[in-house]
């Protein structure tokens, strides 16, 4: 067991898992760069709390921060390559919640998200 410990898929769990994270990463592929646009999609995130995240993505070498402007400052956040890898992650992980998290009154709003995160994603068939 302690071998599993040490392996690259709990790696990348511990990374993926932490709170936040595949929310601040489902936005960047979504199309949102900019920190508000984040605080937006997460209402329940503080700024304090999505700083540290941002911050803790950037260490991880998921995100890069780009200063678009210095005067007024203005700053994006893009998905390096490494971060970009985990489109089918999300993919799988939508795909799951499709086929075994919905009930019938939620289904066709679910299918329709299904098809619209394949399309953001980049998922080919």
């Amino acid at each position: 067991m302690g071998e599993l410990k040490r392996s690259p898929i709990d790696k990348a769990i511990k990374i993926i898992s932490k709170k936040w994270t595949l929310n601040i990463i489902r936005d960047l592929f979504c199309g949102k760069k900019q920190f508000n646009e984040f605080l937006k999609s997460n209402p329940k995130l503080s700024s304090k709390v999505l700083s540290d995240k941002l911050r803790q993505l950037e260490q991880d070498e998921l995100i890069e921060k780009i200063i678009v402007s210095k005067t007024p400052l203005s700053i994006e956040y893009h998905l390096t390559s490494k971060g970009s890898n985990l489109n089918k992650i999300l993919y799988e992980l939508s795909g799951f919640a499709y086929n075994e998290c919905v009930d019938e009154s939620t289904h066709e709003c679910t299918e329709n998200s299904y098809k619209l995160t394949k399309e953001v994603l980049n998922i080919k068939d």
